[in-house]
């Protein structure tokens, strides 16, 4: 009879899947709805929100993106960038361990914003370079007018730079085309957005679609 060591059973690795878009597209909504749905196929999941306030560096970015500092550009990328060197190798263990990770937010951001506020290209990726690299990437597509008529109030340094989140969406829109992420319309309705993300990512995930 053969028999099998389990303990030689290599482990299945977990999913990184980023969900980005501007502000109010629907990250936050939609990576939970995800999430929700990988669940009930039996995997480990959970989610993830950068910046990650949580944390030293994160708390820097909240004073920043309320106006209570003011930081060089160059500044704000390098801490979005090491906001997420700070819990890299939980997300490591996590993903080799077979969680599977959504994350609101994740290394496209950082790079579109920062194009979007004239940084290098080039640098901005080098400030990333060795994190996990996501097996997927969804864009949520609105207009900074959408965007706007989602949160009228209380919208952050960002948020309420309309001419900025345009020049945004157009580097995410370019850069979607060149690594082939996939681009969803953000502005039709919630559940026909989650339908689509499933339909695109699920064969993916390598989970069945109903």
């Amino acid at each position: 009879m053969n028999t099998v060591d389990v303990a030689t059973v290599p482990r299945r690795r977990g999913s990184l899947i980023a969900i980005e878009g501007i502000d109010q597209a629907g990250k936050r909504t939609q990576a939970h709805f995800l999430a929700a749905r990988i669940r009930r196929n039996g995997v480990a999941v959970s989610v993830w929100n950068f910046p990650d306030y949580t944390t030293p560096l994160g708390q820097q970015l909240r004073a920043y993106l309320a106006g209570r500092i003011r930081l060089d550009t160059h500044a704000v990328h390098l801490l979005y960038a090491a906001n997420k060197w700070e819990v890299a190798n939980e997300l490591k263990r996590r993903i080799r361990n077979g969680e599977s990770i959504i994350v609101n937010r994740y290394t496209p951001s950082n790079v579109a914003y920062g194009l979007a506020h004239g940084v290098p290209e080039a640098w901005l990726v080098s400030l990333e370079e060795g994190l996990p690299k996501p097996d997927a990437v969804v864009l949520l597509d609105i207009s900074p007018r959408t965007s706007a008529g989602r949160k009228s109030r209380g919208r952050d340094l960002h948020e309420g730079n309309l001419a900025y989140l345009k020049r945004v969406r157009r580097e995410y829109l370019r850069l979607a085309k060149r690594h082939g992420w996939v681009i969803i319309d953000g502005s039709r309705d919630p559940k026909e957005v989650r339908t689509f993300i499933w339909l695109k990512l699920a064969p993916i995930l390598r989970l069945r679609t109903r």
